[in-house]
């Protein structure tokens, strides 16, 4: 249809419609009366609904969330960094249900639209490399809303590349958040991300070789078996496992001026006691070879390994193929120590200081956090849900997650300030130095201490 045409049949009916209202009022004028009009309903392709009841979700599909829409609002194109992971290119269910919920949030928000944009999750590319060069170089390509570790977000709001969550996040998101949550995303008291969901590891044992939970190192030497777990570490810092083992004894990773800090009466327990270990034939310098838990579990699968360090997705995604197994927190030092596990996991951010872009924004990052999205995202990922009610859905009456939500009590997210780097390496150094047998855990504490404080 031509461009002229269309104005013409335009025209036409703007003439029609004007001559039935005049009609119509001089109707009114003569009979001298009053009547009540009716709406003519919208077309089904024409409607746009104001809301969205909840209801129950498949596997793979979100569940809407009720939000308001406006035909007058303009259209707005929200910018999405996200990593592969948190995206339709991740495997199986996960995949899916991004893009259907990606699908699922335009169709309820009519006046909004998601370029979804892939970028690494670490490194040069990665989201936070990408959020300070183009701040710096092409503003007008940064992202509305992003995904990225939760260990960056201490760098990227420090760097001011992310807005603070507090007074703009729904409330009722807020209240609910579990404390871990809150806690991994919170940095000099703000709120500055929400995690999808929080990632965790802890022991599985054979209960055939323990006759009752290995609490203490000391257990494990007493079952003469063999302990797994992954001291490589990641990017060359220190591993969880370790790092789980100091916090436990009380060590602390900054000084009262919040610099970086070793406390070496705690690191040298910590290697002393990898040092027993490897005595009484507990660990063997293989360990250093896995840098993952995942790495591990195969091994423990086979037989003949007492007890591994594995992750909540791990023992989720086989429980049920287990036989004379169960699970315990990560052994700690003397009994007065408290476990301490370390949470990871992917944190949504508002990078956009545009209000208007902001309301648009904030509404995804809760489209995401709803309690029955996040139940099911982390359904799919077997990880721990976010939101209090989210957990409480998944959790029901299964004793495995009360034992979860006793870890959580004392879990800490794994450290991102500025300066850990440096602190990370040198502590997994040290871990190297004996677990290799290079060094005493006296030389290694003391040249761990003497590097940093150089």
């Amino acid at each position: 249809m031509s461009l002229n045409y269309r104005i013409m049949i335009g025209l036409i009916g703007l003439v029609l419609i004007f001559a039935l209202v005049s009609a119509c009022g001089q109707t009114a004028d003569n009979t001298n009366t009053s009547s009540d009009l009716t709406a003519t309903p919208l077309a089904a392709d024409d409607e746009r609904p104001t809301s969205t009841p909840v209801t129950s979700a498949s596997p793979t599909s979100p569940v809407p969330v009720e939000t308001t829409v406006s035909e007058e609002d303009p259209v707005i194109t929200l910018t999405f960094w996200t990593v592969e992971a948190v995206s339709a290119e991740a495997e199986d269910g996960p995949g899916d249900f991004f893009a259907n919920s990606m699908r699922a949030f335009e169709r309820t928000n009519r006046n909004v639209e998601v370029e979804v944009i892939l970028k690494k999750a670490t490194g040069k590319g990665g989201v936070l490399d990408f959020l300070r060069t183009a701040g710096k170089v092409a503003p007008s390509i940064l992202p509305d809303v992003a995904v990225m570790q939760a260990t960056d977000l201490n760098n990227a709001y420090t760097d001011q590349l992310i807005q603070p969550l507090d007074g703009r996040l729904d409330r009722s998101v807020v209240q609910d958040l579990l404390p871990a949550a809150r806690k991994m995303g919170t940095v000099d008291e703000n709120l500055v991300g929400v995690p999808l969901g929080l990632e965790m590891q802890h022991t599985v044992y054979n209960t055939q070789i323990f006759t009752a939970p290995p609490i203490l190192w000391t257990d494990v030497f007493s079952a003469n078996t063999t302990f797994l777990f992954p001291a490589k570490g990641v990017n060359g810092l220190v591993n969880n496992a370790a790092l789980s083992q100091y916090f436990s004894a009380g060590g602390v990773l900054k000084d009262d001026q919040d610099n970086p800090y070793l406390d070496e009466q705690v690191l040298f327990k910590v290697l002393d006691i990898y040092r027993q270990a490897i005595t009484h034939t507990a660990i063997s310098p293989t360990v250093l070879d896995a840098a993952q838990s995942e790495e591990l579990w195969p091994t423990y699968l086979e037989g003949g390994v007492g007890m591994v360090q594995t992750s909540v997705r791990q023992y989720l995604t086989d429980r049920d193929l287990l036989n004379s197994s169960t699970y315990a927190a990560i052994p700690t030092l003397t009994e007065t120590d408290i476990p301490v596990a370390i949470t990871e996991g992917w944190a949504l951010v508002l990078v956009t200081d545009d209000p208007a872009r902001q309301k648009a924004a904030l509404n995804l990052i809760e489209w995401f956090l709803s309690t029955n999205n996040n139940a099911t995202w982390n359904n799919l990922n077997k990880s721990i849900p976010t939101r209090d009610t989210a957990y409480q859905q998944l959790a029901g009456d299964d004793p495995y997650w009360a034992f979860l939500t006793d870890q959580l009590n004392t879990a800490r997210p794994k450290p991102g300030f500025t300066g850990y780097d440096q602190l990370g390496r040198i502590m997994q150094q040290a871990v190297q130095q004996v677990i290799s047998g290079e060094a005493t855990p006296e030389e290694a504490t003391a040249t761990a201490v003497d590097v940093l404080a150089q």
